[in-house]
């Protein structure tokens, strides 16, 4: 189930050793340059952790240290994602570096622990709150609290039965399931659950899995029990606590050939109108809505639950005449490459034509890691508000373009967020 506030997040569908003929491509690189510029940081579309042939997977790496800046530890194999807020670490990821963070408190029950379950498409990931100071080249986000994925079974108690209901049961708390160390989440707000997560106890029926991800937890009775945490106490976009580019991002991808690129390399850079890189410029502002959403007209419908989000590897929206794959139902793949548009409209009235084209996921080469047009179906499933009401712009909208997120309540370039901007 997606979640209002988490869509990206939730939109990560992931590809494995893709076969199929098709030609080699080969590698395809933009030049960031941390040495000259301590805003930025590279982004590599390749294989990601333990070569695991992730298919349109951007990649970053992070400095994770203790909440007062020491033991400080890299970290790398984190999905650079424009649709979710927060970061997220594998427990024994951590471990492995030899760092070991503390469990967050319960402010109101010392005995017990915060913890988070995130509902995604295709299952879930649960793990503590801890507290700690992120480093990325020259910007600092000190002693913020992050996510720690229990992957190896660390925190106790075991994830509760509330998340698991509202899911497919299938944990994606582990490197092999997410396919990734963690998740860098630099998207449209703050905070990664905002006000239902803060005032969910004055709702009808409380505190409940439905409008609420954290949880406070026993160790020794083993019970967790919905909770409700400030905003300041969840799980914070990092960028938000940098001291001057914490207004937005901008991640460029280079353009790639149509039979695709061994990998891809990029840049994310922090801030927006806050230094000579990451001006604003004359790209289309595209505001969103309170959810936050734009609105997409394709093949004659008005999609308006709509979003931009490096973390799904695909463009996902529904067509019935482009015909689906045999082995691979979620991928289209027609018979030859389609030309495709739609039309993106602002909750601000800007509207920004996209031109894009899918090709059949059978004919990618199983040598190359970055595709421009790889598309798949939409969510489908019921008990969602966002079927077939949705157009997921994932990583192949952002090969040839600077793709602008401008953080809500920010000014970012002279105009205010949340908006995304190309």
């Amino acid at each position: 189930m997606r979640l209002p506030g988490l869509s990206a997040l939730l939109g990560i569908c992931m590809l494995t050793a893709c076969g199929g003929g098709g030609g080699g491509g080969g590698s395809s690189t933009t030049t960031p340059n941390p040495a000259a510029a301590t805003n930025l940081t590279a982004v590599t579309v390749g294989p990601g952790p333990s070569n695991q042939n992730n298919i349109n997977m951007p990649f970053a790496s992070i400095t994770v240290c203790q909440p007062d800046g020491s033991n400080c530890v890299t970290i790398d194999g984190l999905i650079v994602d424009t649709g979710s807020y927060g970061i997220r670490v594998m427990a024994s990821v951590l471990a492995t570096a030899g760092l070991t963070l503390q469990n967050t408190t319960d402010p109101n029950n010392s005995s017990n622990t915060i913890a988070e379950c995130i509902p995604l498409l295709g299952g879930y990931t649960w793990g503590p709150l801890a507290s700690a100071t992120i480093k990325i080249n020259g910007e600092t986000a000190t002693n913020i609290p992050i996510n720690v994925l229990n992957d190896n079974g660390s925190y106790t108690p075991p994830v509760p039965t509330a998340c698991t209901q509202a899911t497919s049961n299938t944990s994606l708390s582990s490197v092999s399931a997410l396919h990734a160390n963690g998740l860098l989440g630099v998207g449209l707000v703050p905070y990664d659950c905002g006000q239902s997560c803060a005032q969910c106890a004055a709702a009808s029926g409380g505190c409940t899995a439905s409008n609420d991800i954290y949880y406070s937890c026993n160790a020794s009775s083993g019970v967790c029990n919905p909770v409700e945490v400030a905003e300041t106490a969840q799980a914070r976009n990092p960028v938000t606590a940098f001291a001057v580019d914490n207004n937005g991002v901008i991640l460029e991808l280079p353009s790639i050939p149509s039979t695709g690129s061994m990998v891809a390399t990029g840049s994310l850079i922090f801030g927006i109108g806050t230094q000579s890189n990451n001006s604003l410029g004359s790209a289309a502002v595209l505001t969103v809505n309170e959810i936050p959403f734009i609105s997409t007209t394709f093949n004659g419908q008005v999609l308006n639950m709509s979003f931009i989000d490096s973390g799904s590897n695909a463009l996902y929206f529904n067509d019935s005449s482009i015909a689906t794959c045999s082995q691979a139902a979620d991928f289209y793949c027609p018979a030859s490459p389609v030309s495709l548009q739609a039309s993106n409209q602002g909750a601000n009235g800007t509207i920004s034509a996209v031109s894009f084209q899918v090709d059949s996921l059978d004919s990618f080469s199983n040598k190359n890691f970055a595709f421009n047009d790889l598309a798949g179906t939409a969510v489908t499933s019921s008990g969602t508000n966002m079927v077939n009401n949705d157009f997921d712009f994932g990583l192949p909208f952002f090969f040839g373009r600077n793709v602008f997120i401008g953080i809500d309540g920010a000014n970012a370039g002279g105009i205010t967020g949340p908006y995304y901007a190309y």
